[in-house]
């Protein structure tokens, strides 16, 4: 498995940007790995959370070794807490720069399919809202998108455009920019998804999503699972009754979230936890989740 560091000049961003990149190119063959192969590589891009980096996927999960026994290329950007939005009011092009040049620059770099089927846009927290954006914004390249722990933020915009605390509205128009013109817009994930019904010629993207029930974002999670499956996407979405908003959680599910993107038996081959036991109960109806009764 070789690890990467990139450091280039985004046209978008007009600054240098930094990637970490896990490339199964030299991996050893075992009982527990996917053949040796060559590429082009299923390739996921994976953001992280708020005052994150990239090498926080390193520092705190084992994704390294999970990608290798999945025969996956992982691009890990530094977001640096661009939200990776678009802000065109102040000429910021975060999203451009996730949905379109870092895909374009990677696939120059790297050995990476160009199909959608073999690309994910995934995130935790926040980088799991942008992952949602952007990867509705461009269904032609991202056919999986995965939000884990998604902090689906649209209604405390709301709360902090009605809001008469000028602190309360600052706060959120740093990351979202005006928020006037949020509600609607591509970075409302509610219009987003209309957009797919009014339009049953756009292809959607499969949507992995997991949120641990002692999250304070669960409802919200729950929320655009059912947004996202009235609109006939395609969902696989768990709730298990441990975890919170936290990289242990984290650490678990994105090795999840890899077996649904690329399914097989291989497993990581050292890790020194047994995921198996927090995933062996799936949903009914061929994995998609049905809302508990709370009543």
């Amino acid at each position: 498995m070789a690890l990467l560091k990139v450091d280039f000049y985004s046209n978008y961003l007009q600054r240098n940007v930094i990637l970490t990149a896990v490339i199964p190119v030299d991996k050893m063959d075992g009982p527990k790995l996917a053949k040796r192969r060559q590429g082009p590589y299923r390739t996921v891009y994976l953001l992280h959370g708020l005052f994150g980096r990239d090498y926080d996927w390193i520092d705190k999960t084992h994704v390294v070794e999970t990608a290798e026994a999945r025969d996956v290329v992982v691009i890990m950007p530094s977001g640096e807490d661009g939200l990776y939005l678009n802000k065109p009011e102040i000429n910021e092009w975060h999203g451009k720069f996730i949905s379109e040049e870092l895909v374009d620059v990677t696939r120059r770099l790297f050995p990476l399919s160009r199909k959608r089927e073999d690309t994910a846009l995934a995130g935790i927290s926040i980088g799991a809202y942008t992952a949602l954006i952007n990867g509705l914004q461009r269904p032609d390249r991202f056919g999986s998108i995965i939000a884990l722990s998604g902090a689906f933020m649209r209604d405390r915009i709301i709360e902090a455009v009605e809001s008469h605390s000028p602190r309360k509205r600052r706060y959120y128009e740093r990351w979202f920019g005006d928020l006037d013109t949020v509600i609607g817009s591509e970075k409302d994930y509610v219009a987003m998804i209309d957009r797919f019904k009014n339009d049953p010629d756009l292809p959607k993207p499969k949507f992995y999503g997991a949120c641990g029930e002692h999250d304070n974002l669960c409802e919200n999670n729950r929320e655009v699972v059912e947004l996202l499956q009235d609109a006939d996407f395609d969902v696989t979405y768990w709730e298990p009754e441990i975890g919170s908003h936290e990289w242990p959680f984290w650490n678990a599910w994105i090795d999840c979230a890899l077996d649904w993107f690329a399914p097989g038996e291989m497993k990581p081959s050292s890790a020194n936890v047994d995921y198996s036991g927090i995933t062996n109960l799936r949903p009914p109806d061929e994995g998609k989740f049905v809302l508990k009764d709370n009543d």
